[in-house]
């Protein structure tokens, strides 16, 4: 019965991420002086950085709040995803839950000081000197520790029909992707990508594996 439960949880879960990505990318109205709400680029200076948050704070806030209820959905996808590759390798299992758990922990973390930023232009006093490089640095650890999280799981994935294969080769390939963003920063705004496919993916086997159990 708990197993029924954890993919019947993680199916759900999986459900509120990809509806929380779709409130991100089209709820959310997005000014064209606006071309994220999560400035990336280290060449920007503190007040292009803090831009978006003060020009348009009840905006920005209700980007990060759909964010802050994906953050909290994933991490309960990859409860599932540790539930299903438990049975092949626990050791493998247990490093991507954890570093599922860490990925989720930078990701708020980082979300917080966008959100403090906001909070206080809302309230008629805007920062003025963001906490750079630091967010920079905790974005990068959250997708080193993702792309690490989805490497163990796909290592451990069950292989069993042409689904067990296509999640397992995904979740190998969304590392191998990442890194190479590193290297040609052009290809980190597909990660995103990689990740929403993920979910459907991870939706279609827990309900599938709820059903079974």
């Amino acid at each position: 019965m708990d197993r029924r439960l954890v993919f019947q949880s993680s199916f759900l879960a999986a459900l509120v991420a990809l509806i929380s990505v779709l409130v991100m990318g089209y709820g959310v109205p997005q000014p064209e002086s606006v071309p994220t709400w999560q400035p990336s680029d280290p060449s920007a200076s503190p007040s292009e950085f803090l831009r978006p948050g003060n020009a348009y704070p009840g905006l920005a806030l209700g980007f990060f709040a759909a964010d802050s209820l994906f953050v909290l959905s994933y991490t309960m996808v990859f409860v599932g995803l540790h539930a299903t590759a438990a049975g092949r390798s626990r050791s493998f299992a247990g490093v991507g839950l954890g570093a599922g758990l860490l990925a989720a922990l930078l990701d708020a973390g980082e979300n917080a000081f966008y959100i403090t930023y906001a909070t206080a232009a809302l309230n008629g006093t805007p920062a003025t000197e963001p906490a750079l490089p630091l967010i920079y640095i905790l974005t990068d650890l959250k997708w080193m520790v993702a792309f690490a999280a989805f490497y163990a799981f796909g290592l451990a994935w069950p292989r069993e029909d042409a689904l067990g294969w296509t999640v397992s080769a995904l979740m190998l390939l969304y590392p191998l992707f990442g890194v190479f963003g590193v290297a040609w920063p052009v290809l980190v705004p597909w990660r995103g990508l990689f990740f929403l496919v993920g979910l459907l993916l991870f939706a279609a086997h827990f309900w599938r594996e709820a059903r079974s159990g």
